[in-house]
């Protein structure tokens, strides 16, 4: 057991700037619970405004905006911008039902962009967006096509084996019987139940991408509650999913089945990259319902992704992690916090990253940013499917190649969203083009009051069905209990609240490799900056047992330091070396010593030209 002593760098560093930079927004509550006009002159004001009406007909509310009535930099202004300038379309989306969620309209427009604002008016909520030429409507519509619903257990079992030998066993006629009254309505139900909770997520979707970094926290919040009280629903029928297939769905397997055969073998090898735990039927319908089952579209994400799985598959995606990167597994996740732990209540992995732990100078002191990809590959070729296989074989009902992420973003800083930050995002994305619809939900949790910012720049590196699964939680209880509806507490890690292991205990034993990385956990990780006006940087520490702790410091300075260990107590030296290196801005390392608690250590790092960053991490082996 580790405890530091000293004085810790906050985390928070920039985050009171950061509050003057973005200041909070308030929207309406989007739950008809919130700060909404509650005032009934306020709300005749803006109706007038606004000029609701209805249709006898339909019961839906008509909507115009009278121009003049809107003052220039009002809360209500941006309206008076919905149009774009190429196309003159804007879009206006409202629930027409008192509460219920269920209808949705949209009027003379397609697309959202950034600019994003919510009225209340009557129970009724209003969203209106600037054009963004680059999203489409059309990516929109595939999210209400093929709906990415998030899941409390497995999908039932098909009546038949689902077979690619058996076409027809795709089809949802075929698994589905329509023989008596009571199947098909209870097929009717939930088609009707699957179109709810496509609008849902695709309304989530446009919410998500449409916000900037002018809006708030909260609002993001408010989204995703609306979406979980839309997504209260039972008896969905989830498209797109082999045994659930129509007529024209199946056509569109057999073509890129028989495409696949007769172009060039890469693309049937990225299909089938996770063929060791993935039956080829869902492996076709995963790529498929990437793209709406358009087999063309899907051929140009394929191209998009052959040239980096091509260099990938050369060297068979790095099964030796530790020799791809120069270090083991648990050296990397603790820079990069991102574990498999434990599975949900629907049978998928789940993977934790927590980035307010990521090091964006720490992961530049261990690994140039061009081999980072490596450790992307070893974890899906290597230890997703390996938790696939495993996950099957403790419950076959679950038969899907998911996963759920949750994102933690406690104790995220200012320092940490930077462009080394992005471009492993970007990485991480590229590895994952060869992979689509592996991704069954990501919960964001813990979020920081100036997320929107960050969050204006991410959603550049997604597209919007990606986005229909992001739930964003402004507190940690919110957060929490959606977590324990979708997972079962004994799966969830200790760290968390629940029983399952702790992720530092899960990443010393997570992955793959013939380097022993499973029996390596860090118990000691600090950064330690030096410069010219302070060429002297110590770190103290505390051995609490009798367990060996090795030392090592990694950095790319080429000039290095003069590292010493003490014991604290009676500032006995215990070892000193040099830190110099072959080549400037190559990351490398040096073995300082191994020590064994208890007792109070201290390490001093004297700079011996430049300054630069050092990171001092302690391993020690587990018995797992």
């Amino acid at each position: 057991m580790v405890k530091k002593m000293g004085k810790s760098k906050s985390k928070l560093g920039c985050v009171a700037s950061l509050f003057q930079c973005f200041g909070s927004k308030k929207h309406a509550a989007a739950d008809g619970d919130g700060d909404g006009m509650r005032n009934g002159a306020q709300h005749q004001a803006i109706r007038n405004k606004v000029g609701v009406t209805s249709d006898n007909k339909s019961g839906a509310k008509r909507v115009s905006i009278r121009e003049d009535a809107l003052r220039p930099c009002s809360p209500h202004s941006d309206m008076l911008s919905t149009g774009s300038a190429a196309s003159g379309r804007s879009s206006v989306y409202f629930d027409t039902s008192e509460g219920g969620g269920d209808d949705w309209h949209s009027l003379d427009g397609d697309n959202f962009d950034e600019s994003f604002v919510t009225l209340q008016i009557d129970g009724q909520y209003f969203f209106n967006a600037k054009d963004d030429s680059t999203i489409t409507k059309e990516a929109f519509e595939g999210i209400q096509m093929y709906p990415p619903l998030p899941t409390t257990e497995p999908a039932p079992l098909p009546r038949s084996p689902i077979s690619v030998t058996n076409m027809q066993s795709l089809l949802h006629t075929y698994q589905h019987s329509r023989d008596d009254i009571e199947t098909q309505k209870h097929n009717d139900e939930a088609d009707i139940a699957a179109g709810k909770a496509g609008i849902a997520l695709e309304h989530q979707a446009q919410r998500l991408m449409a916000l900037d970094k002018s809006n708030s926290l909260d609002y993001m919040g408010e989204s995703t509650n609306l979406l979980l009280k839309e997504l209260t629903t039972s008896n969905v029928r989830e498209k797109g999913f082999p045994g659930e297939l129509t007529e024209t769905e199946l056509e569109a397997v057999k073509l890129f089945q028989s495409e696949l055969k007769s172009r060039d073998p890469i693309y049937n090898q990225i299909v089938s990259a996770l063929s060791a735990a993935e039956k080829e039927a869902y492996a076709l319908c995963r790529f498929l319902r990437a793209r709406k089952f358009d087999v063309a579209k899907v051929f140009e994400l394929l191209d998009e992704a052959k040239e980096h799985y091509a260099v990938a598959r050369e060297n068979d995606f790095y099964p030796d992690l530790e020799k791809a990167l120069g270090f083991s597994r648990p050296i990397f996740l603790s820079q990069y916090p991102a574990v498999f732990s434990g599975s949900a209540k629907n049978g998928c992995p789940v993977m934790y990253l927590k980035i307010g732990e990521i090091q964006p100078e720490g992961i530049k002191c261990i690994i140039s940013l061009d081999k980072v990809d490596r450790f992307f590959w070893n974890d899906i070729t290597y230890a997703f499917i390996g938790i696939l296989k495993e996950g099957r074989r403790l419950n076959p009902q679950f038969v899907r190649t998911e996963n759920i992420t949750v994102y933690d973003l406690k104790g995220v800083s200012r320092s940490q969203v930077s462009s080394d930050t992005f471009e492993m995002i970007k990485v991480g994305n590229q590895v994952m083009s060869s992979f689509p619809e592996t991704l069954h939900c990501l919960l964001i949790i813990n979020a920081p009051s100036w997320f929107g910012f960050v969050w204006s720049v991410v959603k550049k590196l997604i597209d919007p069905r990606t986005a229909s699964k992001i739930e964003v939680f402004t507190s940690a209880k919110t957060g929490s209990k959606r977590m324990e509806e979708l997972i079962d507490n004994k799966q969830i890690p200790s760290c968390y609240g629940g029983t399952g292991p702790s992720l530092a205990e899960a990443a010393s034993g997570s992955g793959t490799g013939s380097s022993g990385a499973r029996s390596k956990m860090v118990v000691l990780n600090q950064l330690l900056s030096v410069t010219k006006k302070n060429a002297e940087k110590s770190y103290t520490f505390e051995l609490e047992d009798e367990k060996e702790v090795t030392l090592t410091v990694y950095t790319r300075r080429k000039t290095g330091a003069t590292a010493a260990l003490f014991q604290t107590d009676t500032e006995t030296l215990v070892t000193e070396i040099d830190i110099v290196g072959d080549k400037d801005d190559v990351p490398y390392s040096r073995t300082i010593g191994a020590i064994k608690g208890p007792g109070s250590f201290t390490v001093k790092l004297k700079a011996k030209s430049e300054p630069g960053v050092f990171l001092v991490l302690g391993t020690t082996l587990t018995s797992g």
